[in-house]
């Protein structure tokens, strides 16, 4: 995909820089595919989708340079995401995962004491999912890891 702009009757292309990837693990497909698509609409980068935390984590482990956050369900069957932020803190310790659960159990507080950097509660308007990834502060972050 190529970026055009026009500068004084003369078409120059932008440089291309990376773009980010993030990953979504959620185990029910409509909320999977929601909340990519909502994700995706952002242009901010792009999202790689799984429907199981055991399939999440071995494409991190493969390729762990190559996303930058993550947003995952809480409750999933085999791993839920709390396990998942642990095994993925372990290869990557500086990785920026948010916890997205519609249990009431979970909140903001307990979601930052188990290593997420955020709380995205269900149902969610799209306006909260902004706000999250805001808070996350990776709107900005370089594909490139420091």
């Amino acid at each position: 995909m190529k970026t055009e702009m026009r500068f004084d009757s003369t078409t120059r292309k932008m440089p291309t820089t990376p773009r980010a990837r993030w990953m979504v693990v959620d185990d029910n497909e409509g909320v999977l595919d929601l909340l990519a698509d909502l994700l995706e609409a952002l242009g901010v980068a792009d999202v790689q989708r799984f429907q199981s935390s055991a399939a999440a984590l071995a494409a991190f482990r493969a390729t762990p340079d190559r996303f930058q956050f993550v947003i995952t369900d809480f409750d999933m069957p085999g791993m839920n995401g709390i396990e998942l932020c642990r095994r993925l803190h372990e290869v990557s310790p500086q990785l920026k995962i948010v916890l997205a659960s519609g249990s009431g159990a979970a909140n903001e507080a307990g979601a930052r004491s188990c290593g997420f950097c955020g709380f995205l509660p269900k149902p969610f308007p799209a306006a909260e999912l902004w706000r999250t990834i805001e808070a996350a502060g990776v709107l900005n972050a370089s594909p490139e890891r420091n």
